[in-house]
């Protein structure tokens, strides 16, 4: 009877989330593009779609950690193109460092920056929205530092990193997106630090009570933040072939829009892995719908917006309604 009523509470948790409403609405859309796209449900465009969403999931990935602790890091964007183009200047001709050093530059850089939201933050006290913001800022004019040089990507270690598909069909990116989300959905639900994290998300002024280092922990968080934005930027040079100050300008928005249409709420506390992905699939097979269909790009944003605002406001009814039955 336990079992039973715990699978049932799982089950009831589940319906609670974002995510069937997500996946209803994914089923409309493929409907939708199917219908008025006949390369949609081509193979090699639903190759496209999985590979292309990469650099998004990778950075989503970290930004969900922080925002489950109640944080919020707009500087993603900024340090995973900061990330990418000192790889790519490090690996060019004439200066050619050892591709594993330069990959180890490239996460400490990332993780560097994740380090000083964090320190900003929690000890001098500023917003995190204002700090990142600031970060955003900072980083992006360093790239420019760079500018000139305009790096190509002659290695073929570095180039394959982002374009292997295995047996020609399956890209290698997926694979590395499903890996991260694995990696990081066990260790919030089976280190202490996950519990904490939950627990800061959920009640911030609790948790000190209990005893939790809550600096120490969000920290962490802007650290993790920082290492998968290092690893975006760095699938980034792969796929494009280059290094360029300019790479991830704006996708913090649209890695905020995946993990937020992911179920993460905004306040903290609450989010899962498998609402991100599925969101990061409908928001790529989106994107990849209006390409095909050929929808102005203005409209396309208009989209994306509407689409995060019908699903909060759907899943904000039907919490109401919940509080109203139970």
């Amino acid at each position: 009877m336990q079992k039973t009523g715990k699978k049932y509470s799982q089950i009831m948790n589940f319906l609670r989330t974002p995510t069937p409403t997500l996946i209803g609405i994914y089923i409309v859309m493929m409907l939708l593009f199917s219908l008025t796209s006949e390369n949609f449900l081509a193979i090699q465009n639903i190759k496209g779609i999985f590979n292309n969403f990469a650099v998004f999931g990778i950075m989503a990935a970290g930004v969900t950690v922080v925002m489950i602790g109640g944080g919020f890091d707009l500087s993603v964007g900024s340090t995973a193109g900061l990330a990418g183009i000192v790889s790519a200047v490090l690996i060019m001709d004439g200066i050619e460092i050892p591709t594993p050093y330069v990959f180890l530059i490239a996460l400490a850089i990332g993780s560097l920056v994740g380090l000083i939201n964090g320190l900003i933050i929690t000890k001098v006290g500023i917003n995190p929205i204002i700090t990142t913001l600031g970060t955003l800022a900072i980083i992006r004019g360093v790239c420019y530092f760079w500018a000139d040089l305009n790096p190509r990507i002659a290695n073929v270690f570095v180039q394959s990193l982002g374009r292997i598909y295995l047996k020609n069909v399956f890209p290698i990116t997926t694979v590395y997106i499903i890996v991260a989300f694995i990696i990081l959905s066990l260790i919030l639900k089976f280190t202490r630090f996950g519990r904490d994290l939950f627990t800061i998300g959920g009640n911030e002024n609790l948790a000190r009570l209990a005893g939790i280092a809550v600096d120490r922990v969000k920290i962490v968080s802007y650290v993790i933040s920082g290492f998968f934005s290092a690893i975006a930027g760095l699938l980034l040079i792969s796929q494009l072939g280059s290094g360029r100050p300019e790479y991830g300008t704006g996708a913090e928005l649209e890695v905020l829009t995946v993990v937020v249409l992911g179920g993460v709420v905004v306040g903290g506390g609450k989010g899962n892995f498998l609402g991100v992905f599925i969101a990061l699939v409908i928001i790529q097979t989106i994107s990849n719908g209006m390409v095909l269909i050929d929808v102005p790009v203005f409209l396309r944003m208009v989209v994306k917006g509407a689409l995060l605002v019908l699903v909060i406001a759907i899943d904000a009814i039907r919490s109401r309604r919940h509080q109203l039955l139970y």
